[in-house]
């Protein structure tokens, strides 16, 4: 979605991380200790879009397409994992990432977007937002930010994020215990490590349902593992779910 606040041209505010062209844009000051920005791609419904109501209510700046950014940067692509030992950086050199629809993810330059080193990727979390409710990995991108700076141990900043959104406080809730474990680690190969132990612990959860409804008698389809429910056909943003 189209973000709210500047335009090209005269009166182009210059921020920290960006440099010359495309550098980024906010609508109004930011109560956030964190500088976040997002490279947009005006693929959304700017009025329900969640990366346009971060930039009008003052909370993100905007950043063209063709801005460098020395922060850490949010990427479904990045190799590396993002962990609290990226605190630092974020809070020095700020947060970055992509607004744009999920439907249009193979038009989004993800390979171009800050500096190699400092992609990371966000660890298995479930979204809260209306469109994906409950749904693991499609965080929209007021969801996906947030989780990032929660993660960094940056929380009030993360609250005061999601706080101009009814699901903020659910999204938090559905993720306590990862969030939890993710902040406790040391660093990247630590939040994978969580991770992994998380994902081993659904698995056995969903293992363990399944064969209560298998053995529970006279239940119709009880021990049938039956297909999820069909995505929404409605557009939800944020970045990619981590490969």
């Amino acid at each position: 979605a189209a973000m709210a606040g500047g335009k090209r041209g005269r009166g182009r505010a210059r921020g920290r991380g960006g440099r010359g062209r495309g550098a980024a844009v906010a609508a109004q000051p930011s109560p956030l200790a964190t500088r976040v920005c997002l490279w947009e791609f005006s693929q959304n419904d700017a009025r329900r879009d969640s990366g346009s109501k971060l930039v009008r209510q003052g909370l993100a700046r905007r950043l063209d397409a063709r801005a460098a950014f020395r922060g850490i940067v949010l990427a479904a692509d990045a190799a590396q994992v993002l962990s609290p030992a990226d605190a630092p950086l974020i809070q020095t050199r700020g947060l970055a990432g992509v607004n744009c629809s999920w439907r249009g993810l193979d038009a989004v330059p993800f390979a171009a977007l800050g500096r190699p080193e400092l992609r990371r990727r966000l660890p298995f979390l479930v979204a809260a937002n209306e469109v994906n409710y409950g749904k693991p990995l499609y965080l929209n991108t007021a969801e996906a930010l947030a989780a990032a700076l929660r993660i960094a141990g940056l929380t009030r900043d993360a609250e005061l994020l999601l706080a101009p959104f009814a699901s903020g406080g659910a999204f938090f809730a559905l993720n306590a215990d990862a969030f939890e474990a993710y902040a406790a680690a040391v660093d990247g190969d630590g939040v994978a490590a969580a991770e992994a132990r998380f994902l081993a612990d659904c698995e056995a959860a969903r293992a363990e349902a399944r064969a209560a409804r298998a053995s529970a008698p006279g239940e119709y389809l009880a021990d049938v593992d039956l297909p999820p429910a069909a995505e929404s056909d409605e557009e939800a943003d944020g970045d990619l779910p981590p490969p």
